[in-house]
């Protein structure tokens, strides 16, 4: 498709769909200056070797198209955001349990393949999975002042949209040792340890990007998009847009404690992601078990991020546990 009005052919846009650019992490910088110029920008595809589609990078955008599934439709994008629990009518797929290879079992397509085919073995065939999950045996993995991975060897088990949102979690705190150090003294408040669990959900945000077809023309932005159109939308942009979320760069715990906004790392409205519950009760446990070891975790060298445009996560991430 040639490049629509709107479009701006600047390399900040050029960049976001190509997985060396997400090599040393996720361009916030990149994002922040295509938020306040061109929101709603083309990406034409060919670095990425796919079909150009519209790139929605602000809140707002992002979360009135998640909002009208009756103007963007979901799309397969391959990657797998939870399990399948339970049966849904035919038809009602919610957002994002795709398998990517991680749990072919419990595993949904949102959308299908290309044809939009439903993707045998998923909603009816679905599978519990561990909502107990044994986060303190895991941390025990982490020795005293040997160095571990992480990924690994800590978390090797976990379905790999999990185990990228157990890395993040633990890395945000990694990264904000004196918020480790507050969450560990009032680690008896319930209301601000849910609270911290969101706010490593939107400070790393698992799952970069959602695909979307236009099913009738509509305006995003102030930009016209025609049906049959691709969109993409940023969920990472979204999470932080300085407009919704304050100082978006920096990890704070109480963040989510009086309201407001919510974060959109599993969508929203009726199809958001079922697998919300699964890593919510995951991530919850790791920080438990983190808060009520003695000692501190700490970074352990240098961690290498995944090269993907779509999953947010790390290839390698050394922990050590200091007395």
């Amino acid at each position: 498709m040639p490049q629509r009005r709107g479009a701006t052919p600047i390399h900040d846009a050029g960049a976001l769909d190509r997985a060396d650019t997400y090599a040393r992490g996720v361009p916030h910088d990149r994002f922040e200056r295509l938020r306040a110029r061109t929101p709603v920008v083309w990406l034409d595809g060919r670095m990425a070797g796919r079909p150009g589609a519209w790139a929605v990078l602000r809140y707002a955008d992002v979360h009135h198209a998640l909002m009208h599934p009756e103007l963007f439709s979901p799309q397969g994008d391959g990657i797998l955001h939870g399990p399948m629990i339970g049966e849904i009518p035919d038809g009602e797929i919610p957002e994002g349990a795709i398998s990517d290879g991680a749990l072919s079992d419990g595993a949904l397509s949102d959308g299908g393949g290309p044809s939009g085919e439903p993707v045998p073995g998923g909603v009816h065939d679905a599978a519990l999975i561990d909502m107990d999950p044994p986060a303190r045996a895991m941390i025990a993995r982490i020795p005293r002042r040997d160095s571990v991975d992480f990924v690994g060897e800590v978390a090797r088990e976990l379905p790999e949209t999990v185990r990228n949102t157990l890395a993040g979690g633990l890395y945000a705190l990694l990264r904000h040792p004196a918020q480790y150090a507050l969450l560990r003294e009032e680690r008896s408040d319930e209301r601000l340890v849910d609270s911290a669990v969101e706010e490593m959900l939107r400070w790393w945000t698992p799952v970069l990007q959602v695909w979307r077809t236009v099913r009738r023309g509509t305006v995003v932005g102030g930009v016209p998009l025609l049906a049959g159109e691709r969109v993409t939308l940023w969920l990472v942009s979204a999470n932080y847009d300085g407009d919704v979320f304050p100082e978006p760069e920096q990890f704070v715990p109480e963040r989510f404690l009086k309201g407001g906004p919510s974060h959109l790392c599993f969508g929203f409205g009726y199809r958001a992601c079922l697998g919300a519950r699964l890593a919510r009760v995951h991530l919850r446990a790791l920080l438990a078990a983190l808060l009520e070891r003695p000692g501190t975790p700490q970074l352990a060298g240098e961690p290498v991020t995944l090269r993907s445009s779509a999953r947010h996560g790390f290839e390698y991430l050394p922990v050590r546990w200091t007395p």
